[in-house]
């Protein structure tokens, strides 16, 4: 065991004194609350349209089959803010790439201001300082001292990424520590990550997580020689101690809980009832609960499947499928306390990297996560991820931005990237009621502070819709802005922004802050019809 310094601890106490570290009173609930800057009081989140831009192209699409879509703004269904927009960072990304500033002005106009670190599994080898021990092989024969190398990208590159960005950040701090080394370790570890990052830096880390998939065999510490099969109780109990050490150096800060969305004991659905065990340890400790989601496993055996587009978007139900199964095991198991809110910090289209991770049907696909979570009720997301590399195998890539791909220019935009774009640009502050009458079009709607009608169109046809919108006593001044998202066939991995294509190799066009909007006027005395491309999402404003 590392010892724990007197001094250490003494200073800590002499911090948390000296700081001005107590929560305001009465504390909010997490993810309530977005500040403009990391520097700002965390407040409502509020966001006026964009200005109507006169100079946008014309909207001069092709009819076709009509769709109906009805909007009511008065029925408000939940809050928007960025923390629903989230991507995932890495170690592994490397300094120089990560660092580049064509990669921060990537982040900027992708209009993503939620990230979180340092990277799924590793967290849970991951020793911020570079101080490992007798921690020098993971469970799989690896080096976890090359996640802290001077090549490697650091906690203060990170911050130092996201100030630039103007972005708020998530930490996974290291679990596996508890099983590996023991629990006051782990904790110890985790309070000098908060000082470090809150203190030190004076970067406000809000939210921070204990763990990554915990209750997985693939994890860092869940089969441990010489101890028990980790199970949700023990590891409740073990990430109380973490919290109560990392809330004594900065209470302000919000502490996520590991969960699952399966009710059973199997080894690889509920994990060993993981919730029942979980869940009552939670009372007055976790401020949220953290679910993962990857749709799928396509493969029988070791042969992947190569599913349908069809397959793929009839997954989208498992979003508040998941929602729901995870609130109802809260009523069961930890019935004295209400539900906490629930944030998905990993998804992409399938648990793999397929060439649908890379083609257009993945951007159009994550587009209705988006709106799906947020109508369940999720207070935020985070994509997987940011950097990763293209499969050889199975050539694609869960990536935003493309690496190791010699068919397309290194960090050339995938298409999941301009799903973010879409939401960052076309969608407010508040999710509204909405509704189609085409099951492969799918609508999402929001209003904005300034009271304009924002929309998430997405058209899974390989053919033109033209939608009819009932806006339910929305009266637009009869002007329109919008974005879209759309390629030759959902299965093309070159895309287009506003008609403007990216590389012929795969991916879509940057700078996109230049590629004007589409912009339309209408007739307010009757109803809006408007023609919807095939094979894409749009970003409509009405104003």
């Amino acid at each position: 065991m590392r010892n724990i310094s007197r001094l250490f601890l003494a200073s800590i106490i002499l911090t948390v004194s000296s700081h001005v570290l107590a929560a305001a009173a009465p504390r909010a609930k997490a993810f309530d609350l977005y500040p403009a800057t990391n520097d700002a009081a965390p407040t409502t989140y509020t966001r006026a349209a964009p200005a109507f831009q006169a100079d946008g192209k014309p909207w001069n699409f092709k009819h076709g089959q009509k769709v109906t879509i009805k909007i009511d703004p008065a029925q408000v269904i939940h809050q928007v803010t960025p923390y629903q927009f989230g991507n995932n960072a890495s170690w592994w990304s490397s300094k120089a790439w990560f660092m580049d500033p064509d990669r921060i002005e990537k982040a900027k106009q992708s209009g993503i201001k939620f990230w979180r670190w340092p990277g799924g599994s590793s967290s849970d080898n991951y020793h911020w300082d570079g101080n490992y021990g007798s921690h020098l092989k993971d469970h799989e024969g690896g080096d976890p001292t090359n996640m802290t190398k001077p090549w490697a990208v650091l906690t203060d590159d990170f911050i130092d990424f996201c100030r630039k960005t103007n972005s708020e950040a998530i930490f996974t701090v290291n679990y596996g520590a508890s099983r590996y080394a023991n629990v006051n370790e782990a904790a110890d570890m985790a309070a000098r990550w908060v000082k470090h990052c809150n203190i030190d830096m004076k970067y406000k880390v809000r939210y921070w997580e204990v763990g990554n998939e915990v209750y997985g065999n693939w994890e860092e510490g869940n089969k441990q020689a010489g101890k028990a099969q980790l199970t949700g109780d023990v590891y409740g109990k073990d990430m109380r101690v973490i919290i109560d050490a990392m809330k004594k150096v900065d209470p302000d800060i919000y502490v996520g809980a590991v969960g699952v969305d399966t009710d059973d004991g199997g080894e690889w659905t509920g994990f060993f009832w993981w919730m029942r065990g979980l869940l009552p340890e939670l009372k007055g400790k976790a401020d949220y609960l953290i679910l993962h989601q990857y749709f799928m496993w396509p493969f029988n055996g070791d042969t992947y499947t190569n599913p349908t587009n069809e397959t793929f978007f009839g997954n989208l139900h498992k979003v508040g499928d998941a929602f729901k199964s995870a609130n109802l095991m809260y009523e069961k198991y930890a019935a004295t306390e209400k539900g906490l809110p629930i944030a998905l910090t990993e998804f992409n289209l399938v648990n793999a990297s397929p060439e649908p991770t890379i083609q257009l049907i993945n951007g159009l696909f994550t587009c209705e996560v988006l709106g799906e979570h947020i109508k369940a009720g999720y207070v935020a997301s985070n994509i997987w991820d940011w950097k990763n590399g293209l499969d050889g195998k199975l050539h694609g890539d869960m990536a935003m931005l493309a690496s190791g791909d010699n068919s397309t220019p290194d960090a050339t935009p995938r298409p999941t990237y301009y799903s973010y774009a879409l939401f960052s640009r076309a969608f407010g502050d508040k999710m509204i009621s909405s509704e189609s009458s085409e099951p492969t079009v799918k609508v999402y709607a929001s209003k904005f502070s300034s009271g304009e009608v924002g929309l998430i169109i997405v058209n899974e046809n390989d053919k033109n819709q033209t939608v009819t919108f009932d806006l339910a006593g929305f009266k637009p001044q009869g002007k329109l802005m919008g974005w879209v998202l759309t390629g030759k066939t959902l299965n093309e991995k070159q895309v287009s922004w506003n008609g403007e294509n990216g590389p012929l190799g795969g991916g879509g066009p940057f700078p996109i802050d230049p590629i004007k909007p589409y912009r339309g006027s209408f007739k307010t005395d009757k109803p809006l019809q408007l023609p919807i491309q095939a094979n894409s999402a749009t970003g409509i404003i009405l104003y």
